[in-house]
């Protein structure tokens, strides 16, 4: 009795397990597109900004660099850390 009492357990484990797997892989799947969809989003507003504002590309590297010495990256979850241009 104990031994078929272990292999249910087992095998509820295993079941947990491979339930698991899935979830993280459907997880994976989710953000690699949400990633994409963010790298278009910024494609196009690059693409927007260098057409119709002249000097963007010249000023976007530095403005850059002040952008990631100001601007937590925890922001989402903090307290207002952006502190680029006042804003």
């Amino acid at each position: 009795m104990q031994d078929a009492d272990i292999q249910q357990r087992f095998h509820l484990m295993q079941m947990e397990i491979e339930a698991a797997v899935s979830l993280v892989g459907q997880c994976k799947l989710d953000l690699l597109s949400a990633i994409d969809s963010l790298r278009i989003e910024l494609e196009i507003l690059k693409t927007y900004m260098e057409r119709y504002h002249p000097g963007f590309a010249e000023s976007y590297p530095k403005f850059r660099e002040e952008a990631i010495q100001t601007i937590d990256p925890e922001w989402i979850s903090a307290e207002p850390a952006r502190k680029a241009g006042g804003r």
